[in-house]
């Protein structure tokens, strides 16, 4: 057999195959080491034992493997691996007639051959189709963000198709959303850092998914759900019992794959815990599974509860619940003692979730800030040590509505009672929003609950706010994110 310069290895697969297997050959991962006149014979210690030979026809190198990814690429990173060994140190391999063998698959039971069968196809394609997302994404970096023609935006938007087909959802919105970056670049400009972002999010994800379909590597529990659209059912729900809960807000979302998100946003009044139940419509569901999922605006006992896997605030299944007896009020108060009156720390909880490429790129919270700061047309909230937090706020048609109407009638009230009073918005035109000032300034707020977010620079935008007698949204009618 000839023997390989490592620069011969390297051109016989992509960068990132080489740097796996370059890890692999410096381990003890490769055991087993044989030769003949032709072949090479290894085995590796993956996730399970792979069973690996090269031969040598016409002075070029064939491999086989038993993993699933060498069924899709001519050169698995176990291959390359043993590659990797022979060109440093071709000594390690003992002479002789190799005596490895394949583990034979285990017998299916009898009835689950179809299944099996499914199983091992429905993997396969996770796999193909996890390739080409990874040599999309490279081909991707090459072109940059003004270089893709419509053909090649065509094939994205199929990839990500298919990607919806075999339930890798977190990839699929990753394409997605670079596709629909590229398509907003010929209408207007678009930084090259958030391009640059997006398409490094899409390749930590399919390398992420690629690990968990080739290596069998489980994914951490919280990421099932958001990575995989794992649909979860009561026997995996952690079991709780009498939660007292508030709902902080209650919002409508549609999100661009397709569905309609109903949460009402809660609080454990003994703990603080923040936590969501939440409904998941499919936009094209029939008209009578459109139905939207009540809010919550009276406090209540939840006598027992499923806690879904995820990442905080925890997703609960409410099965059983009482109201409460305690006036809102005294509840109200329970709830703002929870409330964070520090932005440092929180805000280093937030860079902690950014950290981790897969998690929720927003962190539901409840503020009990000190003073509200107007600079410039910019509002700032201040905690108790001084600190300020950018405001982001929304405020619509339907909110400036309320406010007229409730101008109004203090307006009646005064002149009824023979005090002198004045009217916020005389003279002002019937607008698509407000100045968000009104919508703050309104009432002295105990607490408000809302997102930080942001990655540049980290603001709050907040949804609801909490008073005394209840909590009051700051957010109406159906978002589109």
């Amino acid at each position: 057999m000839p023997p390989l310069t490592l620069d011969e290895v390297r051109a016989l697969c992509d960068i990132g195959v080489y740097r796996n297997a370059e890890s692999i050959a410096a381990s003890d991962q490769l055991l087993h080491l044989a030769r003949s006149d032709t072949t090479l014979y290894a085995q590796v210690q993956g996730s399970k034992p792979y069973t690996v030979r090269i031969e040598f026809k016409d002075g070029a190198p064939k491999a086989k493997c038993t993993c699933p990814a060498a069924r899709f690429s001519k050169f698995c990173k176990h291959a390359i691996a043993m590659l990797i060994v022979w060109a440093q140190s071709p000594e390690r391999f003992v002479y002789g007639q190799q005596t490895l063998t394949e583990t034979p698959p285990e017998k299916p039971s009898r009835g689950g051959k179809r299944a099996a069968k499914a199983t091992v196809e429905r993997t396969d394609l996770q796999t193909q189709s996890i390739e080409q997302t990874l040599k999309l994404a490279q081909e991707l970096a090459e072109r940059g963000l003004t270089g893709v023609q419509p053909a090649f935006l065509e094939q994205l938007r199929a990839a990500a198709s298919n990607l919806q087909s075999l339930k890798t959802r977190r990839l699929q919105q990753a394409l997605e959303y670079l596709a629909q970056l590229i398509e907003n670049a010929r209408h207007s400009p678009v930084s090259e850092a958030r391009y640059t972002r997006a398409l490094l999010q899409l390749w930590l994800t399919a390398r992420a998914v690629e690990e968990h379909f080739t290596e069998r590597r489980a994914l951490p529990e919280e990421q099932l759900e958001e990575m995989l659209g794992r649909t979860w059912r009561d026997k995996d729900l952690q079991p709780r019992e009498n939660l007292r809960l508030m709902e902080l807000a209650y919002e409508n979302i549609e999100i661009p794959t397709g569905f309609r998100l109903d949460i009402s946003h809660l609080i454990d009044l003994d703990s603080g815990e923040l936590l969501r139940e939440m409904k998941i419509t499919p936009l094209n569901a029939p008209a009578s599974a459109q139905g939207f999922k009540p809010a919550r605006p009276e406090p209540f006992l939840a006598t027992r509860v499923g806690v879904y896997p995820g990442y905080a605030p925890k997703r609960v299944k409410i099965y059983e619940s009482l109201p409460l007896s305690t006036p809102r009020r005294e509840l109200a108060q329970e709830a703002v003692q929870h409330a964070s009156t520090e932005w440092e720390p929180l805000i280093g909880r937030y860079l902690q979730r950014l950290a981790d490429p897969f998690a929720p790129r927003e962190l539901p919270c409840l503020l009990g800030y000190q003073h509200i700061v107007w600079q410039n047309g910019q509002g700032w909230l201040a905690d108790t040590q001084g600190a300020l937090l950018p405001l982001v706020v929304e405020t619509t048609a339907s909110l400036f509505a309320a406010l007229r109407k409730a101008d109004e009638e203090a307006r009646l009230e005064m002149e009824q009672s023979g005090m002198q009073g004045f009217i916020v918005f005389t003279g002002v035109p019937r607008l698509r929003s407000v100045p968000f000032e009104f919508a703050l300034l309104r009432h002295r707020w105990l607490a408000l609950f809302g997102y930080l977010e942001g990655e540049n620079e980290i603001r709050f935008r907040p949804i609801s706010g909490l008073h005394q007698h209840g909590v009051a949204p700051l957010i109406f009618g159906t978002q589109t994110r």
